[in-house]
């Protein structure tokens, strides 16, 4: 019902720098467990954005990453509409229907030549609201680029996102995302 966000998890701007990570192709789930057991995951392909190194030599990066919440699929069209509606509320006000990770920074990866595995913090905009997230990030080469996977889990109500029910079914308060998309320079 709800849990979508990620987000995400992730992704920002375009970009003009050498140093500038390009976000291409991706895909966010959010796999929510149910009160009464089981789960089901909540997709979407709409990431973009892009980051760079900051200056000064930190682990941090500059940019952002952008997940699109209008398009978010359940696999069930009452559930999707539900999803959108009544939880994420992705036409109550402006920027409710995106969620963006901003201020990301790495333990563990260079930020120039970013390779292996490590951790990152990053600030999640989620339902008008902006909160920390950290969690394991994974970064392999892939083509021309980068293949990167990271996952996070997000509270509900540290959103103010009302508890996803429907007929006495609902979500758990914590959902958990995972992100994976190619960055290019």
């Amino acid at each position: 019902m709800k849990s979508i966000f990620i987000s995400v998890v992730l992704l920002g701007a375009t970009a003009t720098s050498v140093n500038t990570w390009q976000v291409g192709q991706g895909e966010v789930r959010v796999t929510c467990s149910m009160t009464i057991g089981g789960s089901f995951d909540v997709t979407t392909t709409a990431l973009n954005g892009s980051v760079a190194p900051a200056s000064g030599g930190s682990q941090a990066l500059d940019g952002n990453l952008v997940v699109d919440l209008r398009t978010l699929e359940t696999g069930i069209g009452l559930r999707n509409r539900h999803l959108r509606e009544n939880y994420l509320e992705v036409d109550k006000a402006p920027g409710f229907e995106t969620a963006t990770l901003s201020e990301i920074h790495l333990d563990g990866l260079d930020p120039n030549k970013p390779e292996g595995k490590g951790s990152f913090t990053g600030l999640l905009r989620l339902h008008g609201m902006s909160n920390t997230v950290t969690g394991p990030v994974d970064v392999r080469p892939a083509g021309a680029g980068h293949r990167v996977k990271a996952s996070f889990p997000v509270d509900l109500p540290g959103y103010a996102i009302p508890k996803p029910r429907y007929l006495g079914v609902g979500v758990k308060d914590t959902v958990h995302v995972e992100v994976t998309f190619e960055v290019s320079r």
